[in-house]
């Protein structure tokens, strides 16, 4: 019988970096802060050990971390080093201190439009630049954007690590997290730019609020909503009607009616706004 990879554990070494500790687990991937002699902190992404034997997932995997490691944007968390150990492939990314959109919505309930926009707008032009670059990020969703004060950045391009998400998966294909799915992806088609750009609309929305557009219902109900409800008017949770419409337009049902760049999208809800 073939050897099973072992998952790392802090103390462990993972090629170069001595693992210290473990920040999130998910479906997909387990993400640690390790260092290498001499440097600073990091954070290192390992794929699962059920994962690693999925030959599919893992040339995925492999392509994708390199298209990301040619990226270089303000917004987006660069990918400083990849590798395999031990059976398991793993990247390497810098280490934001300030924690996640989604632990400061916990943390505060909900933020005005104002802070909303300027914290999502170098992300949103981060997701242009994957988009760019060839890249559909597919899991856009607060926990997915990280902070360093008020300079927000866009992480986990198809390795997700928040455990607490509700995500479905399945071998060799990352669908995306259930609150923030475009309806196409629910109907497994071809994804594009236009599905990153619905779930920024979903993001919006919890910043807004404090929970996606059709949170708070089970599984199924969520699924549905997606493909066949009008996402609620943010006019009626105290938001200004024009910027509510142009917020919504990111969650139309088909990709072509949603706006055609993440920072174009950005740039429409503040001018609605007047911010």
């Amino acid at each position: 019988m073939p050897e099973i990879a072992l998952e790392p554990r802090p103390g462990d070494s993972v090629g170069p970096y001595r693992i210290t500790r473990t920040i999130g687990r998910g479906r997909m991937g387990i993400v640690f802060e390790g260092v290498a002699d001499g440097g600073g902190p990091v954070a290192v992404k390992v794929v699962t050990t059920e994962l690693s034997q999925d030959e599919v997932f893992v040339r995925r995997f492999q392509r994708e971390v390199a298209a990301a490691q040619k990226i270089s944007h303000p917004h987006v968390v660069p990918v400083l080093d990849a590798g395999e150990s031990g059976g398991l492939p793993y990247l390497v990314q810098e280490l934001i201190p300030g924690g996640s959109l989604h632990e400061r919505i916990e943390g505060s309930g909900t933020l005005d439009l104002a802070t909303t926009v300027r914290l999502l707008t170098g992300p949103a032009e981060g997701i242009d630049a994957l988009h760019g670059s060839g890249l559909v990020h597919r899991d856009i969703k607060p926990a997915n954007i990280l902070l360093d004060g008020d300079h927000a950045y866009v992480t986990d391009f198809g390795l997700a690590k928040d455990s607490q998400a509700s995500n479905l998966t399945r071998p060799g294909q990352a669908l995306g997290s259930l609150d923030y799915m475009a309806p196409e992806q629910i109907r497994g088609e071809d994804v594009s730019a236009a599905t990153d750009i619905y779930a920024l609309g979903c993001v919006i929305h919890e910043c807004l609020t404090g929970t996606p557009p059709f949170g708070g219902r089970p599984s199924m109900r969520v699924l549905f909503a997606h493909l066949q409800e009008a996402p609620p008017d943010l006019s009626e949770a105290g938001i200004d009607p024009a910027a509510a419409k142009a917020i919504n337009r990111a969650l139309e049902k088909e990709p072509e009616d949603r706006p055609a760049s993440a920072a174009g999208y950005l740039k429409a809800v503040a001018k609605a706004a007047g911010i």
